[in-house]
């Protein structure tokens, strides 16, 4: 048995600088399709377009447990794999779909015109759930209305037509841009509805009156103006230690679990939630979110055993995470959060090649939106092979 401690210390630790080429200096020109969405820990397409080009093959199989807004599997696409994007949150999941089935925007103007007269026929209820209440904080009168018949008219709609409509009006439901439905407020998530009312109230902004169908087209065209991938990806929502894939059906695994004790990811994602038909509230139970190191442990242990499974021999996974800075009584800690999953990749029978270590300036770091000095100032990524 292999002793997990002894070759923990012997793993090689790499400073991203020392790579000379990486994702960071091999950057690509995005595709336009990845503007669907701004979402918060969202991999730049340079990284995985990055790793799937140096260690895979066309027609590969690429998986990510962990998806978001569904960059991994669009650039497998791109590149000539199979790409397959996984995740529990049902905002990601419609995002991820978008992706890795798009429809050309001819097809989606013909298709929204059969929403519209769904739309026009549909009486909305006058009372008002206390969700649909904050909801309407963010909107003008006629703009909440029409938000609130396309809700209804493509929450079961699950066509490849209809969940691409839902990705685009996700992308435009609060923002910055002539696009953007609601009043000038945050694009990459849902801020808090009473912040946003005393913000409006102080700074007398004005919530635009929005024609949202001309606003979908508008978005359609510029994220569907580059040419889309000939080949077809599949999108999951399952729970990543439960993914519904053949036992080593994959040929490589990239992506970042949930961030341990930081990203709150059904809060920040409520009012696109909301408009997909869910309460966050019932979403963050399905969600890994916890602060306890007991929890989050049980978590990963049943992710690495699912990947372990599906990933083929001689396979290659690569995992990211962040380093976390938690508040304890008189002070913080550190979790080194690489550290604390290598025994169960070890122990699951996973091969560990290397970690590459990127430090992240306190502009781009997750959660420092929310307050100075917070957010993941070092990120590791692992180098990992099933043998």
């Amino acid at each position: 048995m292999r002793n997990i401690k002894t070759i923990i210390k012997s793993i090689e630790l790499v400073d991203i600088e020392q790579l000379g080429n990486n994702w960071k200096t091999n950057k690509i020109k995005p595709h336009s399709l990845h503007n669907i969405c701004s979402r918060v820990c969202s991999f730049p397409p340079s990284l995985p377009s990055y790793f799937i080009r140096k260690f895979s093959e066309e027609g590969d199989v690429i998986l990510d447990p962990w998806s978001g807004k569904g960059t991994v599997p669009f650039e497998a696409l791109r590149n000539k794999r199979v790409g397959i994007g996984n995740d529990r949150s049902p905002d990601a999941f419609v995002l991820t779909h978008a992706k890795v089935r798009p429809v050309g925007f001819y097809s989606l103007k013909k298709y929204l015109l059969v929403v519209k007269k769904k739309v026009n026929a549909t009486d909305l209820a006058k009372d008002l759930t206390e969700l649909d209440k904050k909801a309407k904080i963010f909107y003008s009168e006629k703009t909440f209305n029409q938000v609130r018949k396309l809700r209804e008219v493509l929450m079961n709609d699950n066509s490849d037509e209809g969940i691409f409509i839902k990705a685009i009006i996700l992308g435009i439901l609060h923002g910055i841009s002539l696009d953007s439905l609601s009043l000038r407020c945050s694009h990459s998530y849902s801020m808090s509805p009473n912040y946003v009312k005393k913000y409006a109230r102080i700074h007398h902004l004005k919530r635009p009156s929005r024609n949202v169908f001309m606003c979908v087209l508008n978005k359609a065209k510029k994220v569907l103006e580059d040419p889309l991938p000939e080949i077809k990806g599949v999108a999951l929502n399952d729970e990543s230690g439960n993914i519904g894939l053949e036992s080593e059906s994959v040929n490589m695994i990239l992506g970042s679990p949930p961030y341990f004790d930081v990203q709150t990811y059904a809060w920040c994602n409520w009012l696109r939630l909301w408009f997909l038909g869910y309460d966050y509230k019932e979403v963050k139970r399905n969600l890994s979110e916890s602060g306890s190191e007991i929890k989050y442990r049980e978590f990963m242990t049943d992710s690495i055993k699912e990947l372990y499974r599906v990933l083929r021999y001689g396979g290659r996974c690569f995992i990211v995470v962040g380093d976390v800075k938690r508040s304890i009584k008189g002070g913080f800690k550190m979790i080194n959060t690489a550290e604390f999953i290598l025994p169960l990749l070890l122990k699951e029978g996973f091969d560990v090649e290397k970690i590459v270590v990127d430090k992240i300036p306190p502009q781009k770091r997750v959660m420092s939106y929310i307050k100075k000095g917070n957010g993941i100032e070092k990120e590791r990524m692992i180098y990992l092979k099933k043998l």
